[in-house]
């Protein structure tokens, strides 16, 4: 195991099937439910949807280089996430739900947010958010499934983690 991977497995995550137990985000259950309800909402009004992923990278993040102690780091990458979580809230508005899906990163879900709107967000989190956060915007295509587009965004936030 590198020391990448068990740096991850050390990360704390846990759902009380409403939110996240160490961010204070919603939990997948919960913003699945969400997401289902404004996709249909988003065909019956034809307007645009899309998510962000928002993940930490172990690589770019510079006290994992110095892997003293895993404790430490853990407990360091643990309040980075709450940092992020509570910047996040900061940067979009209040009706775009934030969800922890992975031990080091989120998904927000922006209704009624075109290509251009989603780009202007995002620059706005990256002015916001530290180097080592990674964030990428994947638009849902017009007619496009929940499970596809989940399907999408996975391999945007996933591959972003290593």
């Amino acid at each position: 195991m590198n020391k990448y991977e068990e740096v991850i497995q050390s990360i704390f995550l846990s759902y009380d099937g409403q939110i996240d137990l160490l961010t204070g985000a919603l939990a997948p259950d919960q913003f699945n439910q969400i997401v289902k309800r404004d996709l249909a909402m988003a065909d019956r009004n034809s307007s645009q949807t899309a998510i962000i992923s928002v993940v930490l990278n172990l690589q770019k993040y510079d006290q994992i280089s110095h892997l003293f102690e895993l404790d430490k780091v853990k407990s360091d990458i643990e309040n980075e996430l709450v940092q992020i979580y509570y910047e996040l809230k900061n940067i979009f508005r209040q009706t775009d739900c934030i969800c922890r899906v992975s031990k080091l990163g989120f998904w927000i879900l922006l209704n009624g947010s075109s290509d251009e709107v989603t780009k202007r967000l995002i620059d706005r989190a990256q002015k916001s958010l530290p180097e080592f956060v990674q964030i990428n915007p994947c638009q849902r295509l017009t007619n496009e499934n929940l499970l596809d587009w989940f399907k999408r965004v996975d391999q945007i936030h996933f591959n972003n983690i290593k």
